[in-house]
């Protein structure tokens, strides 16, 4: 008759362990006490960690990045790379290659994701350069410096328009920090030339003027519905607004027009 053997009648030689049955020894001492990993950073809110399945399909970052606030979207962002990369600079040049860039983003027409170290001028990343993406962080800004954007701001009003809103924004800049400053926008590009014209004689002269671009000029340009109105009040003050609606929906983003082609982010609805 045999029995099954166990573990119990091993006897190895001295010295010898060929299957690893030595017991595992933490010796921490008195002044070792164990210390857990830190846990990974936790990113700041509005950002973006780009995974290999993001950088294999731009697409998947952009659904992250459409939603963002606006006043955040259209800001400065910090991109962390894996390794050194350059970007391009303008069409003749590409930068040094470092790990840390601030830019700004944009998704293109053709549903490329993009960045811009000028407000015109825009490149697509290449497969390389989001490969080597690792994350996508929001540059803050300090009050101080909000504080002189909303001084800024206030002094592009034309001198006919929205005067009641300069003489706050100059009083106490402080108090609309989450109101203004954050982000403006041109105008020119986005009408033809003759409602451009039209708009700066509204100005010049407090003159009423509405022009509802619709779906026609909206083909050239950002597939949003435009329209400007310019509107003097019973109350004296001259007042324009600048709309970017989606197509056939009252739903879109709204700006102050403050001068003949600058327009102040107010909200998105």
């Amino acid at each position: 008759m045999y029995r099954q053997a166990s573990l119990f009648d091993y006897q190895p030689t001295p010295g010898h362990d060929p299957v690893g049955l030595r017991p595992i020894v933490y010796d921490f001492g008195p002044d070792k006490t164990y210390q857990p990993p830190p846990p990974p950073p936790t990113l700041p809110p509005h950002s973006i960690k780009v995974t290999p399945e993001m950088a294999d399909n731009d697409c998947l970052i952009i659904r992250e990045f459409e939603k963002f606030p606006h006043e955040v979207k259209y800001g400065k962002f910090r991109l962390t790379f894996r390794q050194p990369t350059s970007l391009r600079k303008n069409r003749r040049r590409m930068t040094a290659e470092k790990t840390t860039w601030d830019v700004r983003l944009f998704a293109s027409q053709q549903g490329y994701f993009c960045y811009t170290f000028a407000s015109k001028t825009g490149y697509p990343f290449d497969s390389s350069q989001l490969a080597k993406l690792y994350t996508i962080i929001p540059v803050t800004n300090d009050d101080a410096e909000m504080v002189e954007k909303v001084r800024k701001l206030a002094n592009r009003i034309h001198p006919n328009a929205w005067e009641d809103l300069k003489e706050k924004l100059l009083a106490d800049p402080e108090k609309y920090l989450g109101c203004y400053g954050y982000t403006v926008t041109s105008i020119t590009g986005k009408f033809p030339d003759y409602v451009l014209e039209a708009v700066r004689k509204a100005f010049e002269e407090k003159s009423d003027y509405s022009h509802d671009a619709g779906g026609y000029y909206r083909k050239k340009n950002t597939g949003r519905d435009l329209k400007v109105e310019c509107k003097l009040g019973e109350d004296g003050i001259f007042r324009a607004w600048f709309s970017s609606e989606y197509p056939g929906c009252a739903n879109g983003d709204y700006w102050l027009l403050i001068n003949p082609t600058t327009a102040a982010f107010k909200e998105r609805d």
